[in-house]
């Protein structure tokens, strides 16, 4: 339960680089080792992965298509003999894939500082860092996501928790879009998950979707697209 997150300090007016480990509880030498393991994977991986993306053109790809394929190649984060869950689920595992990261795996706005780790934004190793944003667009296959557009849309859609729990909501919502033939705008679709999220709600009253037919999530999926204006009364 750790991971290796690299640190600059000053000591005696001397600038070292530290590599401290991060983790939930007491750490564990086996949790120091696996830790290790882990940090001198991600040094190999990432690099690799940019090299793939590379020679794949992604980079001059659409920011959706780019992040997505980014998010695919994140998927070892699954494996638990290589991350714990707990590494994940705190945003830890975020941060030490990071410090790995080629500038061109990370958004424009983001910096390098000397040892490799970015500088501070505000959602770096939060629930909604970047990666973690691209790690959530890999679990889904990309006839199922490239509807949404762009890059904008499909954060909006992961920063609505409500909309991310039910796994039917999603197909749904690519319905609509399918029907209109063309992209959803971005103020359209502010729209439409802001209209949404107020039935898939997790402030509040939490709402356990489960006992919902097909057909009435489809139903409610319709009706928040009219009422935000992308299905007109008339189609």
């Amino acid at each position: 339960m750790a991971v290796i997150i690299r640190k600059k300090v000053m000591i005696d007016g001397n600038e070292i680089i530290m590599t401290p480990f991060f983790g939930e509880g007491k750490i564990t030498k086996s949790d120091m080792e696996k830790a290790r393991k882990l940090d001198r994977y991600l040094e190999q991986k990432m690099k690799q992965i940019f090299k793939e993306m590379k020679k794949e053109g992604l980079f001059v790809s659409n920011a959706l298509r780019k992040w997505h394929a980014l998010g695919k190649k994140l998927s070892f984060v699954d494996d638990r003999l290589l991350v714990n869950v707990e590494d994940v689920n705190n945003g830890y595992i975020w941060l030490a894939i990071r410090q790995h990261c080629p500038l061109e795996l990370l958004p424009k706005s983001t910096h390098k500082t000397e040892v490799g780790a970015t500088t501070g934004a505000r959602r770096e190793g939060k629930k909604y860092d970047h990666l973690h944003f691209c790690y959530q667009c890999g679990k889904y296959s990309w006839e199922d996501i490239s509807w949404v557009g762009d890059w904008f849309n499909w954060i909006t859609l992961t920063e609505s928790p409500g909309l991310m729990r039910d796994s039917r909501i999603i197909p749904a919502m690519k319905n609509i879009a399918k029907i209109l033939g063309r992209t959803i705008t971005k103020n359209e679709f502010r729209a439409f998950a802001k209209g949404l999220r107020k039935f898939f709600s997790t402030k509040g009253e939490y709402r356990d979707t489960s006992g919902i037919s097909d057909d009435e999530i489809r139903e409610i999926i319709t009706k928040s697209a009219r009422e935000s204006g992308i299905i007109k009364e008339n189609d």
